[in-house]
């Protein structure tokens, strides 16, 4: 039994490109962007943290020595971004009781890498090799020593911080006001979170601060980037991708985004934590708008795609982005549904045939033309093994068509030309 059939109306849906529905959800960080929020894109958990309870961020990776800032704090004066910190050029961390703030205002300051969680503002000033910018690694005692001592305002408290070692996993720092002659070794021991990327701590309070939701792929956060591409280093406040994500942006076109499906339309890039970023929303006049042109597409190296964009943004009041998610493919896709997707010819004239490798007792073909629109479908009854199909596009207008295959609630797509 099959049924196939022309669409008279070309009428726009918003499901996507596979059976999974998209759901409109949202991020809060709230009044004064007071929160961070961690968020998981498959079941939508969120994770709520005070914004300010942390200064430094420990990387948990076994192969990795990144500290990052919290570009969130107070700054030490009227446009000055976040923390402020500079090496203190008065000797080395040999030298860390006769520390002094004299000149600071004229050192060169440090701030976490725009668009990679690996360079945080401790390791701008590495060399490459075994320099990791905040000490080189032995390797005969496999030891990451330090050899500087920074300086870190926040608001009117300046501290000086030595980075004494990372060692089996554990950091080991001091620190204190820059009055203090001494302070006691503080061990962080990073490698206890390694369910998280960072562990974070507090020199206000000298705590360990477990923060981070475990498995998060957004993180909607202020950090330190170029603005209107022309002031860099500012504080800005954005959504960043996990490290895990490929991200694509894609323009549907004005009030296409809802219709879009095509997630191989553009270039994935890796390592690039701001794709999102602040992009997604400007300001115009008093009020914020969102882009209604721009789709995000993540994909991770297992096969997960998701589509992301954004519908509304709500400032200083809210903080508050509304947004829709749609699983577009699924890790292990290939082997739990369909195997294989083939069409040919292609280029066609007036009859595709389409072959893929059932693993479910019923297929859903259907094609759309570039706004995402259903303009044929057909439902089969399959069984188990390879299943060829003819569609007749006599009666479709030239053009790039996409032709999905849904199994299970999953889709393998396929581009077609129609001559």
């Amino acid at each position: 039994m099959k049924k196939f059939t022309f669409c008279a109306l070309l009428l726009t849906i918003s499901t996507g490109l596979n059976a999974q529905t998209a759901v409109q959800d949202s991020i809060i960080m709230g009044a004064s962007y007071a929160n961070e929020v961690f968020y998981i894109l498959e079941d939508g958990t969120k994770s709520e943290q005070v914004a300010t309870d942390w200064h430094l961020g420990f990387s948990t990776d076994a192969y990795s020595a990144t500290i990052i800032t919290n570009a969130a704090l107070p700054s030490p004066g009227m446009g000055a971004p976040g923390m402020s910190i500079a090496i203190w050029p008065g000797g080395t961390n040999a030298d860390f009781a006769t520390v002094d703030t004299a000149g600071f205002s004229t050192w060169p300051k440090l701030f976490d890498d725009s668009l990679s969680f690996e360079l945080g503002a401790f390791n701008q000033n590495s060399t490459g090799g075994m320099d990791y910018g905040w000490g080189a690694y032995n390797l005969s005692t496999h030891v990451i020593a330090g050899d500087s001592v920074y300086i870190i305002k926040v608001g009117t408290v300046a501290y000086k911080l030595d980075i004494i070692k990372r060692q089996s996993g554990t950091y080991t720092i001091r620190y204190a006001n820059v009055a203090d002659a001494t302070a006691p070794e503080i061990e962080i021991p990073a490698s206890t979170y390694s369910t998280k990327d960072f562990v974070f701590f507090n020199l206000a309070d000298g705590q360990i601060k477990d923060r981070e939701l475990a498995g998060w792929d957004l993180w909607s956060v202020k950090y330190y980037d170029w603005y209107n591409g022309a002031y860099p280093n500012q504080v800005v406040t954005g959504i960043l991708t996990h490290p895990k994500w490929e991200v694509t942006v894609v323009d549907a076109g004005t009030g296409n985004q809802s219709s879009h499906i095509d997630f191989t339309a553009g270039t994935y890039e890796g390592d690039k934590k701001n794709a999102i970023g602040q992009s997604y929303k400007s300001l115009n006049g008093m009020s914020w708008t969102v882009t209604d042109s721009d789709v995000y597409y993540l994909r991770n190296s297992a096969g997960d795609v998701w589509k992301w964009y954004p519908t509304s943004f709500v400032g200083t009041s809210q903080g508050k982005t509304v947004f829709y998610k749609q699983k577009m493919a699924t890790a292990g896709l290939e082997t739990a549904t369909t195997q294989f997707v083939d069409i040919y010819p292609n280029p066609a004239k007036d009859q595709l045939t389409v072959v893929f490798d059932s693993k479910a007792s019923n297929a859903e073909i259907i094609v759309r033309n570039q706004m995402g629109q259903i303009v044929a479908a057909e439902s089969l009854n399959t069984t188990t093994g390879v299943t060829q199909q003819k569609l007749d596009i006599s009666a479709l207008t030239n053009g790039v068509y996409f032709v999905e295959v849904n199994q299970n609630g999953f889709s393998t797509v396929k581009n077609v030309v129609k001559y």
